[in-house]
């Protein structure tokens, strides 16, 4: 990559994908050790990507390595038995409570006070439309948790009076919003490597799950995958945007796969691909 030139405005803009995150972080942990932190002028991040793209901008790449190497396998944030004990499927308020308290504590002051503006991509569970929101002090754990909850898995948060679901929804990976934005160039890490969507069983999934969703929402998770592709071939035809994603299938087997030795494994891969991306 070029040095930072102070005629161009740049921004990193990190998508959703569940547990398939672990790959974003082993990216994001590694330009983190390798760019100057205020390298990018904008963070945009929407569902499972906002994590790591805040750790970035708060320059913390150990936190984001240990806790996906340590601190997410087994039933710690995903549990089909959370609801017998008032808890959502997946558990993101125990991501939260790792990052207010302990070794993953978030330095907030240093993400409110970066130069980089971070914006997150949320979804209005009654309009269906995407929300786009800066954190601040007070509300960035609101804002994290509302960004990542997937449907059925966790509940909608309320902001505002108004509730609000998975950022993936409304805008999986946000570039065309860093260019209207006014961003010259944008690196996009994308955890789906070419041909992810061939096959049946993606659309079988959502149209099973789409019964239980509002009709808007319930739309966005049907076309979901084809705007998906077609955001794909926009950005292959963009050559403001740089990509980084999987050469390969990464070894997780769903986006709810907690297995430690597949998580660590999909960390690696972004690792080796950030590495590979900054010669």
């Amino acid at each position: 990559m070029t040095t930072k030139s102070q005629n161009k405005k740049r921004a990193l803009v990190v998508g959703a994908g569940g547990l398939r995150g672990a790959y974003d972080g082993g990216v994001l942990a590694t330009l983190c050790r390798k760019l100057d932190p205020n390298y990018f002028d904008g963070v945009y991040a929407s569902s499972a990507g906002s994590f790591a793209a805040t750790f970035y901008v708060a320059d913390q790449p150990d936190v984001i390595e240990n806790t996906w190497r340590n601190l997410v396998h087994g039933t710690k944030l995903v549990d089909y038995l959370n609801p017998l004990f008032g808890r959502n499927i997946m558990d993101l308020e125990y991501l939260i409570e790792l990052f207010t308290d302990g070794t993953s504590r978030l330095d907030v002051d240093t993400v409110m006070h970066s130069p980089a503006k971070l914006t997150y991509v949320l979804t209005d569970y009654v309009t269906g439309s995407p929300t786009y929101r800066s954190p601040s002090k007070e509300n960035i754990f609101t804002l994290l948790t509302a960004t990542a909850a997937v449907p059925l898995l966790h509940k909608q948060v309320v902001i505002d009076k108004k509730p609000y679901t998975d950022g993936e929804l409304a805008d999986t990976l946000p570039v065309m919003k860093a260019l209207t934005d006014g961003y010259d160039e944008v690196v996009a890490v994308y955890n789906k490597p070419e041909g992810f969507y061939v096959g049946e069983r993606y659309d079988l999934f959502t149209n099973i799950i789409s019964f239980f969703l509002p009709p808007k929402i319930a739309n966005l998770l049907r076309t979901l995958k084809k705007r998906t592709q077609q955001l794909e071939r926009d950005m292959f035809m963009n050559n403001r945007i740089r990509i980084i994603r999987p050469g390969k299938q990464l070894p997780l087997r769903s986006i709810l796969d907690t297995n430690k030795e597949r998580l660590n494994g999909a960390f690696d891969q972004g690792v080796r691909d950030a590495e590979d991306f900054l010669k």
